[in-house]
């Protein structure tokens, strides 16, 4: 049974989480509902919603919210308000990541994924910001990637706007220093969620693109990674519920062993040794 948008919901703290069709939306909503939430869950079309309604009790209300659309933030924030009279935790979570290779990446491809991935989530955070200003407290989860500190071939221009949305956490998270409002990063390895259900696997070979051939090694590099190595979203799902209540997070949460590594080469390799190992690890020439 899903709940209707009511004063107050059972005295529950009210988390607006925004993705909610599939991935790690999806699994965070029954994780905060355990955390003691009443949770707004929201997406961008109701015509996707049956996943959600299976996981969906008392303590969630369902939400149509495009973070591409000012006008369903705004009246999603508003009714939500008027009803509830909070918003304590916001988890910024919707995101798109078409494969390809940066250089053959239409300019619409870039707009489309950065309007969803950072400026959606500037949009969402903007029109929750002065409730939480106005109670003292509050909480943003954005939902980031090991991409958007070290980035993969062919997923580019996801890894990009990831990188553009650690920099706006990390200016925002020192700029609401003192309002009592904290902004932290969940930054997800590789997890079984839509971000790999993608046409890659596919995908003819592209023959007039200079990447032609290193498409083929990506493609079989993918397609045995996303077999074997995935791993459950309800990991991520835990971290974002733990954050939505720890007292004291900090700004970045690398999330799977592989982000752990990935991060730990990144940082302590010098640059050269770092470029030959990445690309031998997933296929390509050194």
């Amino acid at each position: 049974m899903v709940a209707p948008l009511v004063a107050r919901p059972a005295g529950r703290p009210v988390a607006l989480v925004t993705g909610c069709s599939s991935g790690i939306g999806l699994r965070s909503v029954p994780a905060l509902v355990r955390r003691g939430f009443h949770v707004v869950a929201t997406l961008r079309d109701l015509g996707r919603r049956g996943a959600l309604d299976k996981v969906a009790d008392e303590h969630v209300t369902v939400l149509r919210l495009d973070v591409t659309d000012q006008r369903t933030i705004d009246e999603t924030v508003a009714d939500v308000l008027a009803a509830t009279g909070r918003i304590d935790v916001l988890v910024n979570n919707a995101g798109t990541a078409p494969p390809n290779f940066v250089e053959e990446a239409p300019l619409a491809q870039w707009r489309s994924v950065f309007e969803t991935n950072l400026f959606g989530q500037v949009a969402m955070t903007n029109a929750v910001l002065p409730a939480m200003r106005a109670r003292g407290r509050g909480r943003v989860v954005m939902i980031s990637s090991v991409g958007g500190r070290a980035p993969t071939p062919l997923l580019g221009v996801y890894c990009a706007s990831k990188f553009a949305l650690e920099g706006y956490a990390e200016t925002l998270r020192l700029e609401l220093r003192h309002s009592g409002i904290d902004v932290v990063l969940v930054e997800p390895g590789s997890y079984r969620t839509p971000i790999y259900d993608t046409p890659l696997l596919d995908a003819p070979v592209p023959v007039e693109s200079p990447y032609a051939d290193d498409f083929v090694r990506l493609r079989a590099f993918y397609g045995e990674y996303i077999a074997h190595h995935l791993r459950d979203p309800d990991e991520v799902a835990e971290l974002v519920a733990t954050l939505a209540t720890r007292r004291r997070p900090r700004l970045r949460h690398p999330i799977g062993t592989d982000a752990w590594i990935k991060l730990a080469l990144h940082a302590l390799l010098p640059w050269p040794a770092y470029e030959r190992l990445t690309r031998r690890l997933i296929g390509l020439r050194p």
